[in-house]
C-alpha cells in the first residue's frame, strides 16, 4: 500500500513538472520566434521618434538631482 501511494505522489510531482515544462517551452518558443524575425534578411529596425527636450523647464535654470549640503548648517 505505502508503495502505492509513493507511485502516486512522484506520478502528481511529475505532471507538475511537465506542466512547468511546457509553460516554458512555449515561452522559449516564442523567444525564438522573436529572434528569427530580427535575424530575418529582410528586417528593418524602425527608427524611434524622440521627443525634443523642452527648452528651460525651469525658470532658475538650476540642476537636476539633489542639492548640496549647505556648510552652513554643518
Amino acid at each position: 500500500m505505502n508503495k502505492l501511494q509513493q507511485l502516486l505522489k512522484s506520478a502528481e510531482d511529475n505532471q507538475l513538472v511537465l506542466g512547468q515544462v511546457r509553460k516554458s517551452m512555449e515561452k522559449v518558443r516564442t523567444a525564438l520566434d522573436e529572434l528569427s524575425s530580427l535575424l530575418d534578411p529582410a528586417y528593418k529596425p524602425e527608427r524611434k521618434e524622440r521627443k525634443p527636450r523642452a527648452a528651460g523647464t525651469s525658470a532658475t535654470g538650476a540642476r537636476r538631482g539633489r542639492p548640496k549640503k549647505d556648510q552652513s548648517a554643518a
